[in-house]
């Protein structure tokens, strides 16, 4: 299960909404599938936990299902898809699923392993010539299961596709540039950029885009009509849900973000009734799509335990291929968040116990309430004590009065050199090019693809940002670097590094154009 503070750190964007909390706590109740005496029965303490989720993490929208020994024994929708409309969510409501999207791109590479069109464990290269990371001496090629278990050896670098500035393509070509930490299959670091990698794969292998192979392969055979693949189709569906973020001065909406650059890792968007089916799938033993024995290979971990259990009842987190393998109160459950600008899903199961959670949220930024939902869940089907597992987090409302501490503010330094010193086009390999210039009362502002930004003095040749345009947090730091003879002639920002990464690949070095 998901250590909330340390994975679920979403970027975001933030725009003001007026629509108060309580509007969203009107409860729409769904009967789904043949087992509607289970669910009814089940009804009063799985509408109390969730009604307190979604009060305690200001989530406008909540869709969740269970299944157990093949049968789906609950399934349930509460609030808003759209609380400015009134608009309520229901069973067929699309939203964002995140990172879920990577185990559509395991099972797309496993079936291709089953056909013997893929070697897991060959250089990804023979399959993408393209993708050309750099050597690690002592070290072998990057394969497929490195791509997708995280372990390429390569920093995260979530701030080179955040702003959809370039192509699928174009972003594997642009790898070559970027200086691993590791040899390949030595070290784990989760990477949405390495997963695309995955998909592009299988996508050359298969001689088809990932999408549509994904759809072809997996969707249809599965019956997941209603998932989309891409921004602009979900775009184009009536019912989808809208996402929002807890702001500082309540729940704001925020924009949908393109991740169709890193489709493979991050762009699938369904609903409950289609993400139950594939929650299905998982405890069917991969039926219809690939053997049982593919799939038990793809869900064995690779890794180490990666960090302590946030809570006593788990034993730690390993990583298989697409999810996270840990222990729960004594069972072996395997789960994956997904977490997008405006949204937040979590799908898990206990393969042995052949039960399954599936939840679906509308809200971002740190938001528990999958978690607590789903395991909540698991406590009543599994007939163990239960435990209130919304107390461990801090709400929404908490987390802002924490922030909201005063703080010794100073006055601003001055500036040891003109700012026409630093103003130009500075330019990257991989990351393409930034713009500094003068702002118009005399500091210095920049831009970088389609994100501009203003910049604080605050040492030296030292400035920092002074708010969070994601993927740029507020106070990074921008160094210009000078030659002997007094000119600027680079500057170096650590944009890619993040706060819960495992491995930050610090300063990225911009030199100036002539």
């Amino acid at each position: 299960m998901v250590k909330l503070g340390a994975r679920w750190s979403p970027f975001f964007m933030w725009r003001r909404s007026a629509f108060p909390l309580a509007a969203a706590i009107t409860l729409i109740i769904s009967a789904v599938g043949a087992n509607s005496r289970a669910q009814a029965s089940n009804g009063d303490w799985l509408d109390t936990i969730v009604e307190e989720s979604m009060e305690r993490w200001e989530a406008p929208g909540l869709a969740v299902a269970a299944v157990k020994d093949g049968n789906v024994v609950l399934s349930r929708v509460y609030g808003f898809r759209d609380v400015a409309r009134s608009l309520p969510v229901t069973p067929r409501t699309l939203f964002s699923v995140g990172s879920i999207a990577k185990s559509f791109t395991v099972i797309g590479s496993a079936s291709l392993f089953e056909k013997g069109r893929l070697d897991l464990d060959a250089p990804a290269s023979r399959y993408l010539p393209s993708f050309r990371p750099k050597p690690v001496r002592g070290g072998r090629a990057v394969s497929p299961r490195d791509l997708l278990s995280h372990r390429s050896g390569l920093p995260r670098h979530d701030a080179l596709w955040y702003l959809a500035a370039f192509t699928r393509d174009g972003l594997i070509d642009r790898i070559r540039h970027l200086r691993p930490f590791a040899r390949p299959g030595a070290a784990f670091q989760y990477s949405n950029l390495m997963v695309m990698v995955a998909g592009q794969v299988v996508a050359r292998v298969a001689g088809a885009p990932w999408e549509v192979f994904t759809r072809k392969r997996i969707l249809t055979p599965l019956g997941l009509d209603a998932t989309r693949l891409d921004i602009s189709a979900f775009l184009a569906t009536a019912d989808r849900a809208t996402g929002y973020y807890p702001g500082e001065d309540g729940r704001i909406v925020i924009p949908p973000r393109d991740t169709d650059a890193i489709a493979p890792a991050a762009a699938v968007y369904s609903n409950l009734e289609d993400m139950t089916r594939w929650l299905r799938f998982f405890l069917d033993g991969g039926r219809p799509v690939i053997r049982r024995e593919t799939l038990k290979a793809m869900l064995t971990s690779r890794t180490a335990q990666l960090d302590p259990p946030g809570h006593p009842e788990f034993t730690g987190q390993r990583y298989a291929m697409g999810f996270y393998v840990d222990s729960y109160r004594g069972d072996r459950l395997l789960s994956h968040p997904g977490v997008m600008d405006g949204y937040a899903t979590l799908l898990s199961f206990m393969p042995a116990k052949g039960i399954g959670v599936i939840v679906l949220t509308n809200i971002s930024g740190g938001n528990p309430a999958p978690a607590v939902v789903s395991q909540s869940i698991y406590d009543r089907l599994t007939g163990r004590p239960k435990i209130n597992w919304a107390s461990r987090y801090s709400s929404a409302r908490e987390r802002r009065a924490a922030r909201r501490q005063p703080r010794v503010t100073e006055p601003a330094p001055t500036p040891t050199a003109a700012t026409t010193d630093y103003v130009g086009l500075y330019g990257h390999p991989a990351y393409g090019h930034m713009r500094i210039a003068e702002s118009a009362d005399g500091g210095l502002e920049g831009r970088f693809h389609s994100l501009t930004f203003r910049l604080q003095y605050q040492s030296g040749e030292t400035w920092r940002l002074e708010e969070t345009r994601w993927p740029l947090r507020a106070g990074l730091s921008f160094r210009f670097m000078r030659l002997a003879d007094g000119h600027v002639t680079a500057l170096a920002t650590p944009l890619a590094d993040g706060p819960t990464y495992r491995h930050n690949p610090g300063e990225i070095v911009f030199k100036r154009d002539p």
